[in-house]
């Protein structure tokens, strides 16, 4: 299945736009909705599994622009507007977004849910739980493969579109107002730092303290220059 995938999505990227456009269309309607939407929607877990499982390696495998655009408007839907309570959504978007959404524990009526070793969750009364969990893993696994492809319409359709009307966007570029250099107190410019206290903190004592140099020495029997004047 993968090497006849691969040889369309290659067919569909080197081929006649007009060509690659009639390749398109005819895997969306024979094979996305003919084949992969009835066995998604089903109630068979086997079947659902599977599908999902064939539904993440299809998304993984395209490369092409165009049968990806195809998949994805046939998975999410063409829908960019906010989602409000009361709109009818797409029904494959919603079902495969319910399957996320599912609690290992999960048992029928009148099970009890044990814990075995090495084998996952059992059930004793009830249906092995283990089934709805691996469709919620796979539905998780699918989407993390859609939110890699490069299309902006995953984005937008499942999370952009709803937080664009709540203020989280800014929209208009946003010009940094131009400061000068901090303002000083001409007060602290006059401030001698060695009438700070804490300007000699760490050093030995008597380092800041300034000394006059004392006067050299005179040779004996020769008077200071004023002394000499004098006489």
């Amino acid at each position: 299945f993968l090497g006849w995938l691969d040889f369309l999505d290659e067919l569909v990227l080197g081929a006649h736009p007009l060509v690659a456009d009639a390749i398109t269309e005819a895997v969306e309607e024979k094979f996305f909705r003919g084949v992969l939407q009835p066995q998604l929607l089903q109630m068979s877990e086997l079947a659902v599994l599977g599908a999902t499982a064939v539904l993440t390696g299809t998304v993984r495998q395209l490369r092409s622009p165009a049968l990806l655009h195809r998949l994805v408007l046939f998975l999410l839907g063409p829908h960019r507007h906010p989602e409000t309570p009361g709109d009818t959504p797409h029904p494959l978007r919603a079902q495969l977004i319910d399957r996320c959404d599912h609690l290992s524990d999960e048992v029928s009526p009148g099970g009890r849910v044990s814990r075995v070793g090495g084998q996952g969750w059992r059930c004793q009364g009830g249906s092995h739980p283990s089934g709805r969990a691996q469709i919620s893993l796979a539905s998780l696994r699918l989407f993390e493969e859609l939110l890699r492809k490069p299309h902006e319409h995953v984005a937008h359709n499942l999370v952009l579109r709803n937080l664009e009307a709540r203020a989280y966007l800014q929209r208009g570029p946003h010009t940094p107002e131009e400061r000068g250099p901090p303002e000083t107190d001409p007060e602290e410019d006059g401030l001698d730092l060695e009438e700070d206290p804490y300007f000699t903190d760490g050093f030995p004592d008597g380092f800041g303290t300034a000394r006059n140099p004392s006067p050299a020495p005179t040779p004996s029997g020769k008077g200071q220059a004023s002394e000499v004047v004098s006489r």
